[in-house]
């Protein structure tokens, strides 16, 4: 069974939240609400969204405020602002944000469904895309015989497996296995938990884990909002309880590091 996609509906006005939770809930979603832009920003921070609803116009901070939080934390959450209003500066600065689409709070519920619909839909098409990407990359790496992104300089050609603990990571399969059991990882959770295995015991710095999982550089701010998401996955495959990590673990404001891990 398909698991039903998490919608997070960001309005100061109850009575919008109330109307579009429950179209929406009728519709088979996952129906989170916020009354404000820093509750938003709180929930953004603990729980992953598909697609996010969020009024243009709010005390406080403002729906493009909560927008531009939302890229740093979910960069691939798909979003639709709420307005009273068209306004052309808005529009443009949402173009920028990537935002999916604009909708009048008068829209025909109907019409709501058929958006949301099409905006989950092209996250999905999205995300499929840049894992198709990954694996062909990685594809090409290893048939030219240099390590795909993510994997340590030091290791000779014939360094192809990595044990820590209970973990098995085969890095010419692209595969890891926990205590025998196959974990459906993306690439990029994949080359993420490679670099954190390769160097099993030691904290990783946001900055030093975005290198060597995704190839670029950044600083460290950015790199703790862009490597954020992809541990949450991590945790939610590898951890006996994701929401207290035995195996990931933080330390707060530099990094992390992969403790051994247990049968």
């Amino acid at each position: 069974m398909t698991q039903a996609a998490q919608i997070l509906i960001v309005d100061d006005e109850a009575s919008i939240r109330l109307t579009l939770g429950a179209l929406l809930k009728r519709a088979g979603y996952e129906v989170t609400p916020a009354e404000n832009g820093a509750e938003a920003v709180a929930l953004l921070e603990r729980q992953l969204f598909d697609l996010m609803l969020v009024d243009l116009k709010m005390p406080g901070m403002d729906g493009m405020q909560v927008v531009a939080a939302a890229r740093k934390r979910q960069p691939d959450v798909a979003i639709i602002v709420l307005t009273g209003h068209g306004s052309l500066d808005t529009a443009v600065e949402g173009l920028h944000q990537g935002v999916f689409d604009y909708l009048l709070k008068t829209t025909e519920p109907s019409y709501v469904i058929e958006r949301v619909k099409a905006g989950l839909a092209a996250r999905s098409q999205r995300l499929r895309e840049r894992t198709l990407l990954d694996v062909v990359g990685a594809a090409v790496q290893e048939l030219r015989g240099t390590p795909a992104a993510g994997t340590n300089d030091t290791s000779g050609p014939n360094e192809r497996a990595i044990t820590v603990g209970a973990l098995h990571l085969d890095t010419w399969r692209q595969e890891a296995t926990l205590g025998g059991r196959t974990l459906a990882l993306t690439p990029t959770e994949f080359r993420v938990l490679l670099c954190l295995a390769e160097h099993a015991g030691a904290m990783l710095s946001y900055a030093h884990l975005v290198r060597c999982a995704q190839g670029y550089e950044t600083d460290e701010m950015e790199a703790g909002e862009l490597i954020k998401p992809h541990i949450h996955h991590l945790r939610q495959k590898l951890e006996p309880d994701p929401s207290a990590p035995r195996y990931i673990l933080n330390v707060r404001g530099k990094g992390y590091l992969l403790s051994p891990v247990g049968e």
